[in-house]
């Protein structure tokens, strides 16, 4: 049954909540793009994509939808997880590892007219290794180390970068040249960071970087394009007479529920414990996703209190995270003792971990001198994450041990709205003290997490460790397995002993789907692939 508008609006209003959900898009009937004879699937994420260009942002829900308009020239197999062709039919390496060979599809145009050809990967390189100078350093440091760097060592105009060259060597190959063997190289062009765009779609977006990350659309050659990206809902449109996509940000838990039972979506991401039994109850499917995501909570060495290392052993023993694990997140969530999941690592017995101890945490105090300096907590608002749902409560609950074991916690919200919670943490600020924050694996090598956050000083944590920073340069081009995991877990146990941040869980994430959809291509590295999804008629 679908609810009239009246009735929706005292729904809402009933809850003390608001509508997300434009009259227009509100009914499953509602107007497909010209040439589409299917309705529009509709998914409820936790926040609205930051930007049209995954290339220059870290945000989850830009990589989410990026993987629609556009394509990789390596593709992951959404069952077994295997690197596939995808834009690149065939590749090999020299003996030495020192090229890549990538032969292109022939038969491939962008959205906007534009040819794939070797020219348009050569120049697609070029941009992602340029990117530090496209966004200036202000943006640069607001968005985190982005993928080109963590994956060549550095951008293009610095001395650390391992991509020599890139050369159109005939009209559909590419070589990349490199000045030494990039491990995982293959697997790591899977990011969604390193999707094909055409150059002729890049200068609208590129001029409007001024004013911040823009919703300009670039052309892919994907399933879908672009459509409209001036509003809050952000609208895909099948370029294959398949459904078109309303991908509308529903930052309130309860909200997202409530569309799901009210027929205004399809689906929703970021299921929460406190809606499980309902969601099962009413016969909807939660269909949960293996852990590769990490929660963690961040510690800013730039504030004096924090720059002890027995204050930041205080903060990890009064945590009690498997309490937190086992009321806030859902079954199958685990504690975490270090960065990478077991699937990507095992975690050594060097890796230190800090058991559960109020008077622990209490004596380490003592021991510092702490005298109940206050400590700001950052926290999110007005959206949520995929590894993070209830942002809200999970900051009540680890202050509330923090706390009880002495420290003086002063709650620093701070809203999502866009990208600006980011920004602010990135960027760095001597006050803050502690924060909420997460990855979510993309590339299944546990070299990359660990790269991507501690292999270079970031405002971030304030936090500098010379001998992480090169046994991650090494494990980099290290082509020996186990002298390669020998060196990941070497810095594992470094960033445990010295905690520049605690990890606090590798939750279970899980997407919830109504009574119209038939399947939804699941997938922990959230490669899911819209065009796949099946509705009832």
């Amino acid at each position: 049954m679908h609810l009239s508008r009246r009735a929706l609006l005292a729904g809402f209003a009933s809850l003390g909540l608001t509508p997300f959900v434009a009259p227009a898009a509100a009914s499953p009937q509602q107007s497909p793009s010209p040439g589409s004879t299917s309705r529009t699937f509709r998914i409820g994420v936790p926040a609205r994509a930051l930007t049209t260009d995954p290339a220059v942002t870290n945000d989850i829900e830009t990589h989410r939808l990026g993987r629609q308009v556009y394509q990789n020239l390596i593709g992951v197999d959404e069952e077994t997880g295997e690197t596939i062709p995808e834009l690149a039919i065939d590749w090999s390496f020299s003996n030495d590892g020192l090229e890549l060979v990538l032969e292109l599809d022939e038969d491939v145009t962008f959205h906007d007219g534009t040819e794939l050809t070797a020219e348009v990967v050569v120049s697609n390189f070029e941009r992602w290794g340029s990117v530090d100078e496209l966004l200036g350093d202000e943006q640069l440091r607001q968005v985190g180390r982005l993928p080109y760097s963590v994956v060549f060592g550095g951008y293009a105009s610095e001395d650390s970068c391992l991509l020599e060259s890139v050369e159109a060597t005939d009209e559909y190959t590419v070589t990349l040249t490199l000045t030494d063997p990039v491990q995982s190289l293959i697997s790591s062009l899977t990011h969604p960071a390193f999707a094909i765009s055409s150059p002729a779609s890049w200068a609208a977006f590129d001029e409007a970087l001024d004013n911040g990350l823009p919703h300009v659309p670039l052309a892919g050659t994907g399933p879908y394009r672009w459509g409209d990206t001036s509003g809050s809902t952000l609208a895909l449109e099948s370029v294959n007479n398949g459904n078109d996509v309303a991908v509308i940000p529903v930052p309130n838990l309860h909200e997202r529920l409530y569309g799901l039972t009210t027929e205004q979506l399809d689906v929703f991401d970021a299921v929460s414990p406190a809606i499980l039994r309902e969601l099962v109850q009413s016969g909807y499917q939660v269909l949960q996703r293996d852990p590769l995501a990490v929660l963690y909570l961040g510690i800013n060495q730039s504030h004096p209190a924090l720059q002890d290392l027995h204050v930041r052993q205080a903060v990890a023993h009064a945590l009690f995270r498997t309490d937190m694990v086992d009321t806030l997140h859902l079954e199958g969530s685990y504690v975490a003792h270090q960065f990478n999941p077991p699937s990507l690592l095992e975690r050594s017995d060097g890796v230190t971990t800090y058991n559960a101890s109020l008077s622990r945490a209490r004596n380490l105090l003592d021991a510092a001198g702490y005298d109940g300096e206050p400590i700001e907590f950052w926290y999110p608002t007005g959206a949520e994450r995929v590894y993070m749902t209830q942002p809200q409560k999970l900051f009540s609950y680890l202050s509330g041990r923090l706390a009880a074991a002495g420290f003086n916690i002063v709650a620093k919200p701070g809203s999502w709205h866009n990208g600006d919670y980011m920004s602010q943490v990135m960027g760095g600020s001597a006050d803050r003290g502690l924060h909420l924050f997460g990855r979510n694996v993309y590339v299944r090598d546990p070299f990359y997490l660990l790269a991507e956050l501690f292999e270079q000083s970031s405002a971030e944590f304030s936090w500098n460790n010379p001998t992480v920073a090169e046994a991650l340069a090494q494990a980099r081009v290290e082509d020996d397995a186990d002298a390669r995991t020998a060196l990941l877990t070497q810095v594992e146990e470094a960033i445990s002993l010295d905690i520049p941040a605690v990890p606090l869980t590798f939750p279970i994430t899980a997407l919830a789907s109504g009574h119209d959809v038939e399947f939804y291509p699941i997938s922990p590295v959230l490669d899911e692939q819209y065009a796949n999804v099946r509705l009832l008629d």
